[in-house]
């Protein structure tokens, strides 16, 4: 059995993004999509990315993930992606470390960072890697922080607030960038004027 590291080099201090951010440091936000909700037993099938600083946008990365195993009916429903779409495909053997090489030296954000974090240092441990070792921010918890009287904070509410348009919910690439976004918005909410 895997063990699991559990704080995933979190980044506490919500009102220390705004000053990370205007250094110039370079962020990662990314998403996974997977075959289950246990990171243990289940696999990852899709995982998208965008890379910026304050300049801007610098980089993406997006791939199916052939999970070597079938994808249950109920992920189908909520992602869209079929067996037949990620046959052939990378499997995590070779997705994971390039994505590795993607993120490199960035500050990762996601949407529940714990969830997605586990999932690639799950991947990661199956492969005899260590587990990612970059900063990372979670924008869920981020969100709250900063918007207390809002009554959700899921991703797709979050954006409506926002004004930030889906185009594709619940697949990797755009779940990726549209919490860049939420990210960017949230960096000139009112709380850091």
């Amino acid at each position: 059995m895997m063990k699991e590291q559990k704080n995933y080099n979190l980044i506490g201090d919500f009102t220390s993004y705004k000053r990370i951010f205007d250094e110039g440091h370079t962020f990662c936000v990314f998403d996974t999509e997977t075959t289950g909700l246990k990171a243990q037993d289940e696999r990852v099938i899709e995982l998208g990315a965008v890379k910026f600083d304050k300049n801007g946008l610098i980089g993406q990365f997006g791939t199916l993930i052939d999970p070597q195993k079938r994808i249950p009916q109920k992920i189908t429903e909520i992602t869209g992606i079929r067996d037949c779409m990620v046959s052939g495909k990378p499997t995590a053997s070779k997705a994971i470390p390039d994505f590795l090489e993607f993120s490199k030296d960035c500050i990762l954000i996601a949407h529940n960072a714990p969830f997605d974090l586990r999932f690639v240092n799950c991947e990661l441990a199956r492969l005899g890697l260590p587990p990612l070792q970059n900063p990372a921010i979670d924008m869920l918890r981020f969100a709250r922080w900063a918007y207390p009287t809002f009554a959700h904070w899921n991703q797709p509410f979050l954006a409506e607030q926002l004004g930030i348009e889906i185009q594709s919910a619940h697949r990797a690439y755009d779940d990726a960038r549209v919490c860049m976004e939420i990210f960017l918005k949230t960096l000139g909410c009112k709380k850091f004027k």
